[in-house]
C-alpha cells in the first residue's frame, strides 16, 4: 500500500522492521533508486541474498558493473551469471572492470553445469584484459567455450592478436586471413587466404591488399577472384575506382594465362588496353580475339577512337561491311589490302559503290586496284558514268576514267557496249590508232557508226581511214567510199565498192577512175569486182576510154572461165551419155536372165519407169496382173 501511494521510505521502514531485507533493498534500488543507501544496508546486513539483489541492479547500470560484480561475489550467487554476461555484451566493460568479472564466472564455473556461456565469456574477458597467456592456457584446458564466438567478439573489439588465437584454435583460417589484414600482415593474410580458399576470403584480403598498395599480394588474390565471372566486374571496378590502372592490367594479363581463364577475361582484358594501353591495344586484338567477346570489345573500340582495332575486328568477325563502313567513315583507319579483302568478301553492291566514290574521294592513285576487284560485281555502265562525272569540270567529259584502263581492259573480255566505246575513245584521246584498231576488231560490240562519224573529219588520214573501214563493215559503203576517195586511198575506195556488190557504186568508181585518167584504178576495180562486173559494160568502156590494154586481165580471164565452163559442159555431156549406154546394158542382161519373164512377160513401162524415177543405178522390175 505503500508502495502504491508513493511512501517509500514507510514502505522500507515497514520491510526492516518485519526482516524482509530483501524486499527492503529491493524498495532502495528500484522505486527510490538510491544506490549508495542499498550498498549501505547491505553492509550492514551483509546478507547474500541482499548482495545478490543489489548485484542484480548494479549490473544494469554501465557505471556500476564492477560493483555489481563484487555484490555478487560477496553474495556468493552464481546464479546471475546470465546477466553478468548481457551486461559485458551491452556495455563492453573496460579492462579493469573484467578483472572482477573473470573472478566471478571463474567462481559460477565451479558452481554450474552448463559452462559454455561462462567459458566464452571468460576468455573474452582474458582476451580484453590483454592476458593472451591464461586465455592459450584456458583454450589449451577442457572447456566449453564457443571459440568462433568468442573470436568474433574479439574482432569486433579489435582485440586481434585473442581473435587471430581463437580462430587459428578452430581452424578457421578465412577469418584467421581477416584479422591478419586488420593487423597489417598482408603475406600472412595471403597465406591463411590459401588455406581458406574461398571467395569472401579472397576478395576481403585482395582489397585490403589494394588498399594498402601492396599490389603483388593483390595480385595473388586477385587471380583466385577473376577466374570466377561473378567476382571478376567487382574487382575490375575496386581497382578502377582507385584509380589503379596498370596494375589491373597487369593482373589481368597474367591471369590469361591460367586454365580457368573463361572468355569474359579476355574481353575485360582488352577493354582495358583500349582505354589505358591503346598503344598495345592491336597487339592484344590479333593475340586473343578468338577468346574475347568481339562485339563487346568492338564497342569499346568505338568508344576509345581505336578505329585499325575496329576494324580488324569487324573483319575476325566476317562482318565485312562493317569493316568497310568504319573505313569509309574514319579514313585514318584505312589499309589498302584490308579494304581489298573486305570488299571483296563483301555481298552488298551498294556498298561497292560507296567505297568506290570514297577511293575517288580519298585513294585515287589507288582507284584501278578496288576496280579490279570489284569488276565482277559491279555493273560496268554505272561504274563508267561515275568514273566520268567525278572531276569532270577539271578534267573534262571522261573525268577520271583514263587512269582507268587496267578496268576497262579486264571488263571488256565480256564485250558490253558501254565498256568498248568508253574504253575506245580513251584510246582515241592517246592517239593509240594500234590499239584502237585491235580493241574494235576484237570487240565490235558498241555504235561503231557513231565512232566512224566522230573519225571521218579527223585531221589524221589513218583515223579517217578508220572510218571507213567502220562505214565499210556496217554496209554504209557510200560514205566509205567517199572518204577514200577524198584522202585518194584507191584501194579501200576499191575494197568498199566490191564489197558493197551495188552495181550502181561500182560504175560510179569505174567511170570516176576513167574520168580522172585513173586507168590502173579501173583495172584494179574491174579484178576486185571480177564475179559481178559485167563483161560487155567493161568493153563498153574499154573502147569509149582507150583503155583495152588496160582492161585486157580483165578480158583474159573472163574468156579462160568461159572456155573453162564450155569445156566443162562437153565434159558433163559425154558422162551423161556413158552413163546411159551403161544403163541400159545392165537392163537388158536382167531381163534375159529373169525366168519369171517367160511366164509374164516384161512390162517395159514398170521397168523404165521406174528405172527413170530412182535413177540409173537402180533396176525396177515388175509385172500386173
Amino acid at each position: 500500500i505503500c508502495i502504491g501511494a508513493d511512501m517509500f521510505e514507510e514502505a522500507f521502514t515497514i520491510y526492516t522492521r518485519f526482516n524482509k531485507n530483501e524486499d527492503a533493498v529491493g524498495v532502495l534500488l528500484d522505486q527510490m533508486e538510491s544506490f549508495e543507501r542499498a550498498e549501505e544496508f547491505a553492509l550492514k546486513l551483509d546478507e547474500p541474498a541482499v548482495w545478490s539483489r543489489l548485484g542484480t541492479a548494479q549490473l544494469r547500470r554501465r557505471d556500476m558493473i564492477a560493483k555489481g560484480v563484487t555484490s555478487l561475489i560477496r553474495a556468493q550467487d552464481p546464479g546471475p551469471y546470465e546477466n553478468v554476461v548481457l551486461a559485458c555484451r551491452d556495455f563492453e566493460p573496460d579492462a579493469e572492470t573484467y578483472d572482477a568479472i573473470i573472478k566471478f564466472l571463474r567462481f559460477a564455473r565451479t558452481k554450474l553445469k552448463d559452462v559454455r556461456v561462462i567459458d566464452t565469456e571468460i576468455i573474452i574477458g582474458l582476451a580484453r584484459c590483454n592476458r593472451f597467456t591464461e586465455m592459450e592456457e584456458f583454450i589449451s584446458l577442457p572447456n566449453s567455450a564457443d571459440l568462433e564466438e568468442a573470436g568474433e567478439r574479439c574482432l569486433s573489439m579489435n582485440v586481434l592478436p585473442a581473435a587471430k588465437l581463437l580462430f587459428s584454435a578452430t581452424n578457421n583460417y578465412a577469418r584467421v586471413a581477416v584479422v591478419l589484414v586488420k593487423m597489417k600482415d598482408f603475406t600472412s593474410a595471403v597465406e591463411f587466404a590459401r588455406k581458406a580458399d574461398k571467395v569472401p576470403t579472397w576478395r576481403a584480403v585482395c582489397f585490403a591488399c589494394v588498399d594498402n598498395n601492396e599490389f603483388r599480394l593483390a595480385q595473388i588474390c586477385g587471380l583466385h577472384l577473376i577466374v570466377d565471372a561473378n567476382e571478376l566486374q567487382d574487382v575490375l571496378d575496386y581497382y578502377r575506382d582507385r584509380g589503379h590502372f596498370q596494375q589491373l592490367i597487369d593482373m589481368m594479363d597474367t591471369g590469361l594465362s591460367l586454365e580457368r581463364a573463361h572468355q569474359a577475361m579476355f574481353t575485360e582484358t582488352g577493354i582495358l588496353y583500349t582505354k589505358y594501353r591503346p598503344e598495345r591495344a592491336m597487339e592484344f586484338c590479333k593475340m586473343w580475339w578468338q577468346r574475347s567477346g568481339i562485339p563487346k570489345l568492338i564497342r569499346a573500340c568505338d568508344v576509345a577512337a581505336l578505329y585499325s582495332e575496329k576494324v580488324f575486328l569487324h573483319m575476325q568477325y566476317n562482318e565485312h561491311d562493317n569493316a568497310i563502313a568504319c573505313m569509309m567513315e574514319h579514313p585514318s583507319s584505312w589499309e589498302s589490302t584490308v579494304f581489298l579483302e573486305a570488299i571483296l568478301k563483301c555481298a552488298n553492291v551498294d556498298v561497292m559503290y560507296r567505297a568506290l566514290s570514297f577511293y575517288l574521294n580519298e585513294h585515287v592513285d589507288n582507284i584501278n586496284d578496288l576496280l579490279l576487284t570489284v569488276a565482277a560485281k559491279v555493273d560496268p555502265g554505272r561504274t563508267i558514268s561515275i568514273l566520268k562525272s567525278h572531276c569532270s569540270r577539271e578534267y573534262g567529259e571522261f573525268g577520271i576514267l583514263p587512269i582507268c584502263k587496267p578496268y576497262l581492259h579486264k571488263v571488256q573480255q565480256k564485250n558490253v557496249p558501254e565498256v568498248n566505246e568508253a574504253l575506245n575513245n580513251i584510246l582515241l584521246l592517246e592517239n593509240n590508232l594500234e590499239a584502237l584498231k585491235e580493241s574494235i576488231k576484237q570487240y565490235p560490240s558498241f555504235d561503231q557508226l557513231k565512232l566512224a562519224r566522230s573519225l571521218e573529219h579527223s585531221e589524221c588520214v589513218e583515223y579517217r581511214r578508220l572510218a571507213a573501214s567502220l562505214f565499210r563493215e556496217n554496209k554504209k559503203y557510200e560514205q566509205a567510199v567517199d572518204i577514200s576517195k577524198r584522202d585518194k586511198l584507191w584501194q579501200d575506195a576499191i575494197l568498199s565498192a566490191a564489197a558493197s556488190k551495188d552495181p550502181e557504186l561500182v560504175d560510179f568508181l569505174s567511170r570516176f577512175f576513167l574520168d580522172n585518167d585513173l586507168r590502173e584504178g579501173f583495172t584494179a576495180m574491174l579484178l576486185a569486182c571480177y564475179e559481178f562486173f559485167p563483161p560487155a559494160l567493161a568493153l563498153e568502156y574499154s573502147w569509149t576510154y582507150s583503155v583495152m590494154d588496160f582492161s585486157m586481165p580483165f578480158f583474159v580471164q573472163t574468156m579462160e572461165e568461159i572456155g573453162n565452163r564450155v569445156m566443162g559442159l562437153e565434159e558433163e555431156s559425154k558422162t551423161r551419155a556413158h552413163a546411159e549406154e551403161e544403163f541400159k546394158k545392165n537392163v537388158d542382161e536382167q531381163i534375159n536372165d529373169d525366168p519369171s519373164v517367160l511366164l509374164h512377160g516384161v512390162q517395159p513401162t514398170a521397168i523404165f519407169g521406174a528405172a527413170s524415177a530412182s535413177g540409173p543405178q537402180q533396176l525396177a522390175l515388175g509385172w500386173q496382173k
